[in-house]
């Protein structure tokens, strides 16, 4: 089944992308081997070694939110983004990997994208979101921050190893309405 086949069912489609023609935020559901290698490759291409590969992806297609945003008669993908429900909130959701296709950002895509996302999410019943950023990555924690809304709740020094410093944020998502 491609994307462009899910748009028909029910709930697939989250929205248009406020404000940009011809982008599509899809809440992917189901897939194919060829739309599961290119979400793989667009993580891999942004996160490097660090991206997910297929055997953590169907998983979270399966069982949390992944997400993408593409133009609906392309294949291409401009952004994806993966998210679990916490298990100790279970009204909030995490931000587990958050990205925009290199060449589109700095354009507002990656805050139209996001709040799309935390209205889906709203919809869906969660009140919170949080995530974790890099503290060197200043165009993130400005859209997290400043355009989004999240509050820096915490800095934890070695999250991912060391000299791996990040900032666990949170946001509530009636905030995004």
């Amino acid at each position: 089944m491609h994307l462009e086949e899910i748009k028909n069912l029910p709930q697939k489609i989250v929205r248009d992308l406020e404000g940009v023609d011809h982008l599509k935020v899809y809440l992917v559901q189901d897939y194919n081997l060829s739309l599961l290698k290119r979400m793989v490759d667009f993580g891999l291409n942004i996160f490097g070694e660090l991206g997910m590969d297929e055997w953590g992806l169907v998983p979270q297609i399966r069982h949390g939110n992944v997400f993408i945003l593409k133009e609906e008669d392309k294949k291409r993908i401009i952004g994806l983004a993966i998210l679990m429900r916490d298990w100790e909130d279970p009204d909030k959701a995490y931000l587990f990997d958050y990205a925009i296709a290199e060449e589109y950002q700095g354009n507002g895509l990656g805050h139209h994208f996001l709040t799309a996302i935390c209205e889906n999410l709203l919809e869906q019943g969660f009140k919170r979101m949080s995530l974790t950023v890099d503290v060197e990555n200043m165009p993130a924690i400005h859209l997290y921050k400043d355009k989004i809304g999240f509050d820096i709740v915490k800095e934890s020094k070695d999250e991912y190893g060391e000299g791996h410093d990040r900032y666990i944020m949170q946001f509530d998502l009636d905030d995004a309405q």
